[in-house]
């Protein structure tokens, strides 16, 4: 709960300062910054201006709302690593890629490392003609990924609505079976 800031003459509450300076630091209008947040704009102008004290459960509910939009990049088209207990367990989505870089599948997880490994050990629902004779077979995504790409993205809406939107852009590309709704 906010507090009321004192009628003393000089430096600001730490906790004023610590809003001020991550605003600053953030190079958002004030506007955009009290989005970003989470927070009411009015609440957020009256925060930066000292006029009210923000409390620690405001702090760490600003930072947390701000920072659960980040996508941090773990991979971008590296080779799929032969143990894949070296993956990390954050939320976030994951492109998979054949030996020519054409886009095998797409997922969305709440635990990157145990998702992959779920999903390599599907088959292909449509069929892929291999070898000398072309015959078609349905072989598991682990035969056929050569690469991969996995971002951490904490937020399960930013999750939910990037996999919703890269199966749009390649949706004759992939071995999904469904293309996503956006939230």
């Amino acid at each position: 709960m906010a507090q009321r800031r004192s009628a003393r003459r000089g430096r600001a509450h730490r906790n004023v300062e610590f809003m001020n300076t991550f605003h600053e630091m953030t190079e958002l209008s004030q506007g955009e910054f009290a989005d970003a947040c989470g927070k009411r704009q009015s609440n957020m102008s009256a925060y930066l201006r000292g006029q009210l004290t923000p409390q620690r459960k405001v702090l760490w509910s600003s930072l947390e709302h701000f920072f659960q939009w980040r996508v941090t990049s773990i991979a971008e088209l590296e080779p799929l690593p032969s143990n894949l207990n070296t993956l990390p367990t954050d939320p976030g989505i994951y492109v998979f890629y054949d030996s020519a870089g054409n886009v095998l599948y797409i997922g969305k997880a709440t635990n990157l490392r145990t998702e992959i490994r779920q999903t390599l050990g599907r088959s292909v629902p449509e069929g892929i003609r291999f070898g000398p004779t072309l015959g078609k077979s349905h072989p598991r995504l682990r035969r056929i990924t050569a690469r991969y790409s996995a971002y951490s993205v904490p937020s399960p809406r930013l999750r939910h609505n990037l996999e919703a939107l890269l199966l749009r852009v390649h949706p004759n590309q992939t071995h999904n079976q469904n293309i996503g709704n956006f939230k």
